[in-house]
């Protein structure tokens, strides 16, 4: 008996997805309900479906879902970067949650209530309280049950973060709780939920400052603290680029730029137009074609790269986010 396809179907007003012939004519047979129920929600959504959304939609347990999703990663039929999108998509949900549930302020009487009823909540404030050597200010208690209770960082995670205020105080640098607390959001929101993660976290930070007092070195600035922003653009090349490539960047921002214009977003500005042009060390930068146009007499201009780094440097003085 052979079947004929209804394309006159209003199911087919909703749009169509391909799915690879390979799942009928074998894969089925080592997947369960599930695993294709999860399988077609990806495909139908382009990767971008969370695991929380598939469980929800599936009406099955977190962990059903993410053991479908990776079933069809083992099996190669998604790759690691759909993966990666169902993460970030999964990421994004949480971050906001966070910004449309504001924040409790929670009051000495809040305060006592909690540890009353959590056992563990008063553990993590005496040892917070040995960790900084000192008693506990209302609103550093509050910080810190928000972190377990509001963030949802464990125990581990908020002790190694506690640890690492105190360390900075104690060298004389320049911290506050709301730093602190900040590094709370982002490490919630990034999914920092273990000893190891933070750690990781603390020595990617510690590479980014020591990256930060290179790049001024490399460019004849004065030192002067990073912002925030500035570390986050920092984090952004070293995920982009090696030192080698960052620091050519620096060279040709002075090689180019007159003196009064130089500046790090300059340097910015040049990564982010080697990466959009895809390049990945300096030779691929040197293997561009000059610029077509009128011979010019001045050397320096004979040396001009194939990007308008005049224009590089106009975009930068627009763009405040990293100024010096």
């Amino acid at each position: 008996m052979s079947y004929r396809i209804n394309n006159m179907s209003p199911y087919w007003e909703g749009g169509v997805f391909c799915v690879p012939k390979a799942v009928a004519d074998g894969l089925m047979n080592f997947a369960d309900e599930k695993k294709l129920k999860a399988l077609l929600l990806i495909l139908s959504d382009s990767g971008k479906v969370s695991v929380k959304e598939l469980a929800k939609r599936l009406r099955i347990s977190e962990e059903e879902a993410e053991e479908a999703v990776l079933f069809w990663v083992n099996e190669g039929l998604i790759s690691d970067s759909t993966l990666k999108q169902v993460v970030e998509a999964e990421k994004t949900e949480i971050k906001k949650a966070y910004e449309s549930l504001p924040m409790p302020s929670l009051t000495p009487k809040d305060i006592v209530k909690m540890c009353g009823e959590n056992e563990e909540l008063a553990d993590l404030l005496h040892s917070s309280e040995k960790i900084l050597s000192s008693s506990l200010s209302n609103a550093m208690k509050s910080n810190i049950i928000n972190m377990a209770t509001y963030y949802g960082l464990p125990v581990p995670v908020i002790v190694t973060l506690l640890e690492y205020y105190k360390s900075e105080r104690d060298s004389g640098k320049s911290i506050t709780t709301r730093t602190l607390q900040n590094m709370a959001k982002e490490w919630a929101e990034e999914g920092v939920d273990s000893l190891e993660a933070a750690s990781a976290k603390l020595q990617e930070l510690k590479d980014t400052k020591e990256l930060w007092g290179e790049v001024l070195g490399r460019c004849e600035f004065d030192y002067r603290k990073p912002t925030t922003a500035q570390l986050k653009m920092l984090s952004r090349w070293q995920r982009d680029f090696d030192d080698e490539m960052i620091s050519f960047a620096c060279n040709t921002m002075k090689k180019y730029t007159d003196e009064e214009k130089r500046s790090v977003k300059v340097v910015d500005n040049i990564l982010k137009e080697w990466k959009r042009k895809g390049f990945k060390t300096p030779d691929d930068v040197k293997a561009q074609p000059k610029s077509d146009g009128k011979r010019k007499t001045d050397s320096k201009l004979k040396r001009k790269p194939s990007f308008d780094i005049e224009k590089i440097a106009k975009k930068a003085k627009l763009n405040d986010n990293y100024d010096l």
